[in-house]
């Protein structure tokens, strides 16, 4: 037996509504590095001493190098006025999406449901570090629109120190900012490391949110398989779980997986080592329901009905 197509209809919508926010996501990034090179050459770089191609070791260039930092807070208000109503309205289209999920999920809507429902948003909202549609200062995004100009500054300082040319100089900003072949740029590596989970991991939270209000202990791990799937979601994907079995997340391994038969059949483990935690689970701060498989996990957790979890997977009644 299936999830109804109800259910998988939405949650497609979903999937690809998150791919379709952080691909949007990842084109600002990457604009908005390329905009911050063209003001560090336009602004800094023809104001700098140079003698016949070199870089000179002067007062003024060290002068020049503090001003980044200018530069980069006046990008940051370029940043959060053009990304976050972006992020803002894209989160508000999820906890949309999620209220119609759990609208069709719950066989009787509760006379609190509305009240459940924004009360799991307000808080889910307050863990990204958004109160009232604005940002919280100290909060996740806060943190994420702050920029940082410390790597810049410190290259401008060595690269005036060793007087290098100044051809090698914009060539080491560029690689810096917008990236090359071999890395990503400046912003769009922060972005990676801090927001590409952001949307996802917004979706998880205020689902448990809801769940736990609603005292859902069941749901379906979806959001199928690529070739470069982890082990740990080949084993997850498209079954029917409880919160108690994903308390134990954490500390599995392939092994574990191995022993209970939830490899596929013919898969072929890509963990070297099977008796370890692979390195996307159980590290500090991860939450087996927020996190899923860890870092950039596209799967989505739908929790369901007690009714229908039985349904779909009857040994769950006889742990209760």
């Amino acid at each position: 037996m299936k999830l109804p197509r109800r259910i998988t209809d939405i949650l497609k919508r979903k999937e690809s509504f998150i791919d379709d926010l952080r691909n949007q996501m990842e084109r600002s990034v990457i604009r908005l590095q390329s905009s911050l090179f063209n003001q560090a050459i336009s602004e800094v770089i023809p104001r700098l001493d140079v003698r016949d191609g070199q870089l000179l070791e002067t007062a003024n260039n060290y002068r020049l190098v503090s001003e980044i930092e200018s530069l980069y807070k006046t990008f940051d208000t370029q940043i959060a006025g053009k990304m976050f109503p972006q992020v803002n309205k894209g989160i508000e289209q999820i906890a949309n999406l999620n209220k119609g999920l759990f609208a069709f999920t719950l066989t009787e809507l509760p006379k609190r449901f509305d009240n459940v429902i924004e009360a799991a948003k307000k808080l889910t909202d307050l863990r990204l570090g958004l109160r009232g549609g604005k940002m919280v200062r100290g909060g996740f995004l806060y943190s994420l629109f702050k920029g940082d100009p410390i790597d810049l500054q410190q290259y401008m300082s060595k690269a005036i120190t060793g007087q290098i040319p100044v051809k090698e100089f914009i060539n080491g900003i560029k690689d810096m900012l917008t990236g090359s072949e071999e890395k990503i740029g400046q912003l769009e590596r922060k972005f990676q490391r801090m927001a590409y989970d952001m949307y996802q991991q917004y979706d998880a939270a205020y689902n448990k949110n809801v769940a736990d209000e609603f005292g859902m202990k069941y749901f379906a791990y979806q959001g199928g398989l690529i070739k470069d799937s982890r082990d740990f979601c080949v084993c997850k994907n498209g079954k029917i779980w409880s919160v108690e079995e994903a308390k134990e997340w954490p500390e599995w391994t392939p092994a574990k997986g191995q022993s209970a038969g939830e490899f596929p059949d013919g898969y072929e483990i890509k963990a070297k080592d099977i008796y370890v935690v692979p390195s996307y689970l159980g590290y500090p701060g991860y939450d087996p329901i927020v996190d899923r498989g860890g870092f950039n996990c596209r799967h989505q957790l739908s929790f369901i009905p007690d009714e229908l979890a039985f349904k779909l997977r009857p040994e769950l009644k006889n742990k209760i």
